[in-house]
């Protein structure tokens, strides 16, 4: 005893320590070697990756500041790996010198991330920073702008041997030199920092060189030169332009809006980026090797906007740090907490084995003298409990049996009163169905009516005959027919529904005829319901076979002979999981809800074969198929005196038979009608095909309507032929409306096609669920065929209004467009690409294809779907938006801005022109 107890307190001990040990988590030490922190902009960077770091609790940044010195930089470097550091961040002073240690480094095998600045290799993990020749582009098209193609500049470079300088310098020149009248006048390295600009300004002030515009390669420099500008000539007009756009009283935004800066280019630290990759690195994530941060201009236009954003941002991240911070401290008061209370419980642990240890002598002694009155008692408690708990069982199930015959009674009395009024509707349906009164359509309605009557009273019948066995009055009546031939009468009930889904069914026999005593009505039901499972989950282009094996002999001296019947097809088969739970009444598998049941089928043909003496197996494998063994003995031996029934009978054609009879009114899924070019078409999706053909009645003969049988085929129809709207139900076999739907609006080829969704599920949360994933509208069964009409021809109309909007405007930057946010993305790229390539007048709709990752049948379509043009001439729409920009502040002729969006020839472009706005190109220039 003493052991046990001494081994539970080491046990608690080292439970606790475990815990404990569990808070520490695994820590990575990131270096950061930055060239400087002494200007605004790296400060900034600093900052965010301060501010990122709070979302990664796993890394632990060092930095170093190399104060702009390349050597104390190389040494801080060689410091980081003797510290063992497992990532390096590096944002190099130069490129040249610092090249040689970057490539040490990586060899070592320690990630290396370098940032802002590049050098000069390719050994590294990992490059963050902006297209500094893009930016170098964008400020000499902003100089270009503001001088009107003429004027003089002040250029105050960053730090020479830098990349983004280097970088800069060629982006900015490259675009000036399209501009014989602007010229730079001075150009000086500023170092980056206020101090260089100041001396740079100040010697042009004092030189008297003219100037029309100063660009500095930061924001820093510039807003130095406007202060010095101010100091010498506060009268003089000149553009000053800057790049960063760093939020903050220091930064560049505030200078635009003060009126300082006429322009800066946003230049993104990276800082957050080099933590989140940093992070992917060192826990063997995917990530990008190159990531060029983008830019934008930032002017009076838009500086109050973006300043507003980035307040409301900095807040909220003041609040997160603030929150963070109670965090913390709440998360350091429970550590300490848990720690105090796991040794008061080993504490309080020591002190109960103390007690206990002190007293279990005498209490064992008390026990012992104890023990036997207490058993006893406990006895006789228990068999009193017993007692009174097989009372209230017997009452509560006495109370279950009579709730269950009451229902039961209920629902048979309600399907005997079913048969009248089915009776009385199945009767003069089959007249008007026999009557020349009525027109083709009128007779397929009614065609419909009947089956689904059919249908009803098989239910009807199936609860009627669950009842009859429940009550044990199903009675067998067995007379002698012969079974080939009543197999055949099955063969050709089915041979339709065969042809018409494309499934190779067939009989075999290793027989020519066998007399057998059985009740026919019965076993009709039996094979009614296994060929009607076998086709509901056998594909197109499946297998289905009947097959009779001869007699054998067997040991059971109720029966000489007994004989197999198989039923097999290829379908999807059965999970293992419910192959034993398969002939319980009420039993559906989980995939079963695709198709409509009661549960009730396979455990009356279950019982209706055990009342002939027979056996019904099951074999199936999932993806395989399923078989179906049908055992049943042959002469009447094992048959009571009043089961046999001598009467020789005439086949009843009995409701199975007529539900399949009726299949041949159906129209089939592959006979799809012939397209018209001047109807819209609609794909119809829906695995029940009487209400495929409900759906094609209520929409007439306006439209051309194609079907499909499930979600699968209907996604293919949809890719292939492109209809104008589709209508789908959502539950069905293989797949889903649902996953349809998404999938189709995932697609750039199809994401523009409406959807109405047709559901029995007619909660709100489901509704809410169909139209998340896209559908553009959600109509609930049973459904008003008006209601179907007017939302097809409203949700068409917009799509026509859609393209008519476009086809005039061209706009697709506007927040309330009816285009999905897809459809936008495509127009948008696709415009992108025509204007990066306006000067090639040949542009193919190949190449444009190609670039898009589409073919070039699904791009014409698409754009004739959302503009209504072809794609030649949505090429042409877009350069000619392009010229009114250009008409409007280039200043160039009408010829020079023809050849420049991409059009042979000037007289071409006026033709284009005055049929797109209704008025010449010069006519357009004098009245802007």
């Amino acid at each position: 005893m003493h052991r046990f107890w001494t081994t539970l307190l080491a046990f608690v001990l080292l439970l606790s320590f475990c815990q404990h040990q569990a808070l520490a988590s695994k820590k990575y030490t990131v270096g950061f070697s930055q060239c400087t922190t002494s200007d605004y902009w790296r400060q900034t960077m600093q900052r965010v990756m301060e501010i990122e770091l709070a979302f990664f609790p796993d890394l632990d940044l060092i930095i170093k500041d190399a104060q702009d010195d390349s050597d104390r930089q190389i040494e801080q470097i060689e410091a980081f790996m003797e510290s063992g550091i497992d990532l390096l961040i590096i944002s190099p002073n130069q490129s040249e010198p610092i090249t040689p240690i970057v490539e040490k480094v990586y060899q070592m095998g320690i990630p290396v991330i370098v940032i802002d600045r590049k050098v000069n290799t390719d050994q590294y993990s990992a490059y963050i920073g902006g297209n500094n020749y893009k930016i170098g582009q964008e400020a000499g098209k902003y100089a270009a702008k503001l001088l009107n193609g003429s004027g003089k500049i002040v250029e105050i470079r960053g730090l020479d041997g830098s990349s983004p300088a280097i970088e800069r310098r060629k982006g900015f020149t490259e675009i000036l030199s399209n501009y014989p009248g602007i010229e730079i006048v001075y150009s000086k390295s500023g170092q980056w920092n206020w101090d260089g600009a100041r001396t740079v300004m100040e010697q042009v002030m004092r030189e008297g060189i003219d100037f029309d515009l100063v660009f500095g390669y930061n924001d820093v420099m510039a807003k130095e030169a406007y202060d010095v500008k101010e100091t010498y000539q506060p009268g003089k007009q000149a553009y000053f332009l800057g790049i960063d756009g760093l939020p903050g009283d220091r930064g560049g935004l505030q200078a635009v809006i003060d009126g300082k800066l006429d322009a800066t280019f946003y230049y993104p630290t990276g800082g957050e980026k080099a933590i989140q990759i940093a992070s992917r690195i060192l826990n063997n994530q995917p990530f990008e090797r190159e990531n060029i941060l983008e830019t934008i201009v930032i002017d009076s236009t838009n500086a109050e906007v973006l300043k507003l954003q980035t307040d409301q941002v900095e807040l909220l991240q003041q609040k997160i740090e603030a929150q963070r911070s109670i965090l913390d401290i709440q998360i350091s008061k429970y550590q300490t907490q848990r720690l105090i209370l796991t040794f008061t419980i080993v504490l309080l642990a020591l002190i109960v084995i103390l007690v206990f240890l002190v007293f279990n002598a005498f209490r064992n002694k008390k026990l012992a003298n104890l023990k036997l009155e207490a058993k006893n008692a406990k006895i006789e408690k228990q068999n009193l409990a017993i007692k009174q708990q097989r009372d209230k069982l017997m009452e509560v199930t006495e109370q279950l049996e009579e709730a269950t015959q009451t229902k039961l009674r209920f629902f048979t009395n309600i399907s005997h009163e079913f048969r009248t009024p089915l009776t009385l509707i199945t009767g003069p349906l089959e007249n008007l169905m026999h009557s020349e009164n009525f027109s083709p359509e009128q007779q397929r309605q009614f065609k419909l009516m009947h089956r689904n009557s059919l249908r009803l009273l098989r239910l009807v019948n199936q609860l009627m005959d669950f009842r009859k066995l429940e009550n044990k009055q199903m009675k067998l009546i067995a007379y002698e027919v012969d079974l080939i031939d009543f197999l055949k009468e099955k063969e050709e009930s089915f041979a339709y529904l065969a042809e018409k889904n494309h499934i190779d069914f067939q009989f075999h026999s290793e027989i020519e005829s066998q007399a057998i005593w059985i009740d026919r009505d019965k076993l009709d039901k039996v094979f009614f319901n296994l060929l009607s499972n076998a086709f509901k989950f056998t594909p197109s282009n499946g297998k289905i076979s009947l097959l009779v094996k001869k007699p054998k002999a067997v040991l059971n001296k109720l029966f000489e002979k007994e004989i197999e019947i198989e039923i097999r097809d290829s379908g999807e088969g059965i999970d293992p999981k419910y192959a034993e739970r398969i002939f319980d009444r009420f039993f559906q598998a989980e995939k079963s809800h695709h198709f409509k049941g009661t549960g009730l089928g396979l455990s009356l043909s279950k019982e209706f074969v055990e009342m002939h003496q027979g056996q019904i197996r099951l074999e199936s494998q999932v993806g395989q198929g399923t078989t179906f063994t049908l055992t049943l003995p042959l002469g009447k031996e094992h048959l009571k005196p009043e089961q046999v029934d001598d009467i020789v009978r005439e086949p009843n054609q009995d409701t199975e038979t007529l539900l399949i009879s009726e299949q041949r009114g159906q129209p089939g899924i592959g006979a799809q009608p012939v397209m018209e070019q001047n109807k819209p078409i609609i794909l119809v999706v829906e695995d029940v095909a009487d209400v495929r053909e409900y759906v094609r009645t209520c929409l007439g003969n306006q439209y051309q309507i194609i079907e499909a049988e499930d979600g699968e085929s209907g996604l293919k129809m949809a890719i292939e032929d492109e209809p104008d709207l589709i209508i789908s139900d959502v539950m069905m076999p293989r797949m889903n409306g649902l996953e349809m739907t998404k999938q189709l609006k995932l697609d750039i080829k199809t994401c523009h096609i409406p959807i109405i969704l047709l559901t029995a599920k007619a909660s709100l949360e489901h509704k809410l669920e169909g139209l998340e994933e896209g559908a553009d509208s959600y109509i609930m069964k049973p459904f008003n065929s008006q209601h179907l009409l007017i939302r097809v021809k409203k949700l068409l109309e917009l799509r026509l209004k859609i393209r008519e909007h476009y086809k005039d405007k061209l706009d697709f930057k506007s927040e309330d467009t009816p285009l999905n946010r897809l459809d936008q993305k495509f127009l948008k790229k696709l415009s992108s690409l025509i204007t990066d390539n306006e000067t090639q007048n040949d542009l193919t709709v190949e190449e444009l294809s190609d670039k898009l990752g589409i073919s070039r049948v699904h791009l014409y379509r698409k754009i004739k779907k959302l503009t209504d043009m072809s794609v030649s001439e949505f090429i042409v729409s877009v350069k000619l938006k392009r010229s009114l920009e250009l008409l409007r502040n280039s200043g160039k002729t009408v010829s020079e801005i023809a050849y420049e969006v991409g059009f042979s020839s000037p007289s071409y472009f006026a033709k284009c022109f005055k049929n797109q706005f209704r008025i010449s190109p010069t006519e357009y220039r004098q009245q802007q």
